[in-house]
């Protein structure tokens, strides 16, 4: 395992990359697998991590509400309150399916002994 530094030409930043090799059977050589690492700061040549997101920069707002969130305790009070809404909502719901359910069933019995009673006759 080895660090690969590519240059890109275009940008003229310096890209790296953790190599590791492997035998490739088929082609009966040794090849490398290569993940990609971040940037390499052109001042103090460290490296400057990536984001694994496409197209977001390290310093965006994004990720900065994401670490102070990761931080801090989780709210129990507003995750219990919103819990118990969603599932008093649900209670409503199920309970207004049971009575709908209710309702259709006596129908039905209603329609079974209606072709019971035309079927006698």
């Amino acid at each position: 395992m080895s660090i690969v530094r590519y240059v890109d030409k275009k940008t003229g930043k310096v890209l790296l990359y953790e190599s590791t090799s492997y035998y490739d059977p088929e082609k009966k050589q040794s090849r490398p697998k290569r993940k990609y690492l971040g940037v390499e700061d052109p001042e103090t040549g460290e490296l400057i991590p990536s984001t694994k997101k496409p197209g977001r920069k390290q310093g965006s707002k994004n990720l900065s509400t994401q670490s102070k969130k990761k931080d801090d305790e989780p709210d129990y009070k507003l995750m219990y309150e919103t819990l118990k809404k969603e599932s008093d909502k649900k209670d409503a719901i199920i309970k207004k399916l049971e009575s709908q359910n209710k309702m259709l069933h006596s129908n039905l019995e209603r329609i079974k002994e209606m072709i019971a009673a035309a079927l006698k006759e």
